[in-house]
């Protein structure tokens, strides 16, 4: 007997994901300067949200938490940004570990 697939969810739910995404993001990025805590809670959210949906978070956003950690990142607070040969490299203050995105020159 085959495996049932999942359906995926409607366009009208998927797209009311994507605004939420955005929304808890801008949210985390309004709360980081008082509670950072609370934007690593609006990043978790974010990416149960997505989970949920099976949307996926675009790529400026995917940028903004940790890959390792899922803490919110603020340039030159809680993360250091470097460009190397072909990379964008970001190193974690809060879990010490670093991610690269590819990018073009």
């Amino acid at each position: 007997m085959a495996k049932a697939r999942h359906q995926q969810k409607p366009a009208r739910v998927r797209r009311i994901a994507l605004e939420r995404i955005e929304h808890l993001f801008l949210q985390a990025e309004k709360a980081f300067k008082d509670k950072p805590l609370l934007s690593n809670r609006y990043v978790q959210l974010a990416r149960k949200i997505a989970m949920k949906y099976k949307v996926s978070i675009r790529s400026p956003l995917k940028k903004r938490f940790c890959k390792h950690c899922h803490s919110y990142l603020k340039q030159g607070v809680n993360c250091t940004v470097r460009l190397s040969q072909k990379h964008l490299v970001y190193h974690c203050h809060e879990c010490k570990k670093m991610m690269r995105f590819p990018y073009k020159k």
